[in-house]
């Protein structure tokens, strides 16, 4: 009869794929093309002979030594359009700026907001860095006037891209350039764009076999990407693996950044094994079990490490949870509810925290923009601190956590993981596949080695203290002086130190450390022995991680988040603005698996937006722009905590040794539920009835107590008959 289940639900999950793919409504191409307008300043400038002029359309902006953007040559002196203010900066200064040769302000405006995105990101990549822009909202004399068009295939019925276009139409002093362009290939995004992480997600739900699922994900977007390579179907068929392998396998593998990651899981985790073989982590444990002393007291102080570690999430998780994991198996607490407790409160509380790796990218993403609220760029840190009590997700997540584990209620298939593991004793259910292999949980002390804290403190804290020292030395705190110590100097140095290097030096110290204490302890081959018994344990967990990675890929190839932004970002009532933005990261996070590529993508766009629609508001713009700003922030992260394909909640079930996708499936409750209560309690009445959010998180805190306290139930208690425990 399973069989025969799994052969139907497998038919009506591909017909249900199929019917929501149908029913999705086209993209405008037009927006989908402004979205795409910024990577023609990546591309080779020719003049109108087509001729090659040697640099790309950013390098021709700011090129002292060629054309400038005002006119005349740079040889010249002090030219216009080179800054003259002062300084090395140089300016660009932006004329007219067109999509297409029709009268389309809406478009037009758009287009030059994401051009002037484009040019910030790659100017103050320079050397020297871009002073200015001029003609951020409005034409400046003396400037490039510029049109962007989608030119689509000969051939309409062919599956080849098009072209997206950029003409110079006038040049002020070089008219040379008039008639000057870039081209690139452009298919725009569709509704098949969503098909990767669908299969992704919806086979990894269903199959319970993350590694296949994501598999399958990527070869169907290498496929849709050697159709639009003009590949026939058969073809692209079996084309597909090579575009995987070739691309996006490559690439993942040649990213230093991800290489990086990967040794940092390595190295925690096998100085976890050594601290476990030395009995260094038995003595900590003793250490904390004397005030631990039951399953609640182990999740409680699982849950306020998770608060402590608030600088970076990477290192929240995989430090909390492999370091806590020993205590709360002791008092058989299922591995699903270590992996919440860990996911909940890594991304949350480095999130909001003004001083973690997160602040200077979260700022960084809608900087820019402020000039179009009347405000200076620099600006963006006392914006993102009035943001903070609109974070209603992140910290009601953080307040679910705590109330679930200081009343120790659970609900949902949560509630149904905690029962087996209390009265079984199974931390994983039968069948179930944990990212760490039994050979690394199973690790045991060395016969003869007494129990002593210090072998687990003294790397825990080399790690810990050697990661924030190399964040501040690459960031350039002992450079600064004075200046270090006020918020943006912080957050500035937390933002240039941030990235995976110093996480990889941190744990490699605290691994040798650790190897080191266990070698004065007696230890020899027995070091070795814990070390490789991890790293054999974790070959799924990073297969599975290199595979979220690739789909991410796959799908900003295809163009999966423009074409999720431009579907859901038409008719927006003002005040449900925060509402929709919320929803449209969630959903973008979701598909794709990153909170950071979903701010990245979505907080441009929103300054100007809030505060144009709020202005004809009694809401008013700025406060409609600060909402909106931290509902995108919230919706990515809830998004991310629900995505399957999320590196950290693939991190978390690596430290807690779960089954992913358990972990993925009990979360979600909780996930939505807090969702549900920051949309009731906190957006929409803060947007709709001007509710003070110092009034609505209180709110919603106790609609979550409330909500626990009529749905939750003890591990330990008897089921009801109604129990979700039969569910």
């Amino acid at each position: 009869m399973r069989p025969n289940l799994v052969r139907a639900l497998g038919a009506a999950l591909l017909a249900a794929l199929a019917c929501t793919l149908a029913l999705i409504p086209a993209a405008e191409t037009p927006k989908l093309a402004v979205l795409r307008a910024p990577d023609l300043l990546d591309q080779p400038l020719t003049d109108a002979a087509g001729n090659v002029l040697g640099e790309t359309v950013i390098e021709q902006l700011v090129s002292p030594g060629r054309f400038n953007a005002g006119g005349g040559n740079a040889e010249e002196g002090n030219a216009e359009g080179i800054n003259s203010g002062g300084g090395n900066g140089r300016e660009i200064i932006l004329g007219e700026i067109s999509y297409g040769e029709g009268n389309q302000p809406d478009l037009d405006r758009d287009l030059r907001a994401s051009l002037v995105r484009g040019l910030r990101a790659r100017a103050a990549q320079l050397d020297p860095p871009l002073a200015r822009i001029t003609g951020l909202d409005a034409p400046a004399a003396g400037g490039w006037n510029l049109r962007v068009e989608y030119q689509p295939p000969a051939d309409r019925g062919a599956p080849l891209p098009g072209q997206l276009l950029l003409r110079v139409i006038d040049a002020p002093g070089q008219g040379a350039l008039a008639g000057a362009g870039a081209a690139l290939p452009f298919a725009p995004p569709s509704r098949l764009s969503l098909l990767p992480p669908l299969v992704a997600i919806a086979l990894a739900v269903l199959l319970r076999r993350p590694i296949l699922s994501l598999g399958l994900g990527v070869l169907a977007g290498g496929f849709l990407l050697r159709r639009l390579a003009g590949s026939a179907a058969g073809a692209a068929l079996l084309e597909a693996p090579g575009e995987v392998l070739s691309t996006f396998l490559l690439n993942e593998l040649q990213d230093s950044e991800r290489t990086m990651i990967i040794i940092f899981v390595i190295a925690m985790l096998s100085m976890v094994g050594i601290m476990t073989k030395s009995a260094g982590l038995r003595g900590l444990m003793d250490a904390i079990a004397r005030r631990a002393t039951s399953a609640r007291h182990s999740q409680i102080a699982t849950w306020l490490m998770g608060l402590a570690v608030f600088f970076d999430d990477y290192a929240n998780t995989i430090l909390v949870g492999a370091t806590m994991r020993p205590l709360t198996d002791r008092f058989r607490v299922c591995r699903e509810k270590l992996a919440y407790i860990v996911d909940s409160t890594a991304a949350p509380v480095a999130g909001l925290s003004i001083f973690s790796t997160w602040i200077a990218f979260e700022v960084s993403t809608f900087s820019a923009q402020l000039p179009a609220a009347g405000l200076a760029p620099t600006d963006g840190y006392a914006v993102f601190i009035d943001t903070l009590p609109y974070r209603f997700y992140c910290i009601l997540t953080l307040a679910l956590v705590g109330l679930v584990v200081v009343t120790g209620r659970d609900f949902g298939p949560m509630l149904k993981a905690e029962r087996r593991a209390r009265r079984s004793g199974e931390l994983v259910r039968k069948g179930g596949r944990p990212l760490v292999g039994a050979t690394a949980t199973a690790i045991q002390p060395a016969a003869g080695i007494s129990p002593a804290a210090h072998r687990a403190l003294l790397p825990l804290f080399t790690f810990l203290g050697l990661t924030l020292f190399e964040i501040l030395r690459v960031g350039g705190a002992f450079q600064m002086g004075s200046d270090f110590f006020s918020i943006e100097g912080v957050t500035q140095v937390l933002y240039d130190g941030s990235g995976s290097r110093p996480l990889m030096i941190g744990s490699s110290a605290g691994l040798a450390v650790a190897a080191t204490l266990a070698l004065f302890a007696g230890l020899r081959g027995e070091i070795l022995s814990a070390a490789w018994a991890t790293l054999r344990s974790t070959a799924i967990a990073i297969a599975i991680l290199y595979l979220a990675w690739m789909i991410g890929g796959v799908c900003k190839a295809l163009g999966t988040a423009d074409f999720l932004t431009v579907l859901l970002s038409d008719n927006l009532e003002p005040l449900l603005l925060p509402t929709i933005l919320f929803m449209l990261a969630a959903v973008v996070a979701f598909s794709t698996g990153s909170s950071w590529g979903t701010m990245s993508i979505l907080l441009p766009l929103v300054v100007g937006l809030a505060h144009g629609l709020g202005s004809s508001t009694d809401f008013g713009g700025y406060a409609l722009m600060v909402l909106s700003i931290g509902a995108v922030l919230e919706g990515s992260i809830f998004g991310d905590h629900c995505s399957p394909l999320s590196d950290t909640t693939v991190l978390s079930s690596i430290a807690s040794a779960a089954d992913h996708v358990d972990h993925v499936r009990t979360q979600i409750p909780y996930a939505i539920f807090t969702m549900a209560t920051a949309m009731v309690c906190g957006y929409l009445p803060c947007a709709f009835l001007g509710l003070s959010p110092w009034l609505a998180l209180p709110l919603g805190g106790a609609v979550l107590a409330l909500g626990l306290r009529i749905f939750g139930q003890r591990a330990d208690d008897p089921p009801l008959a109604s129990s979700v425990e039969g569910a």
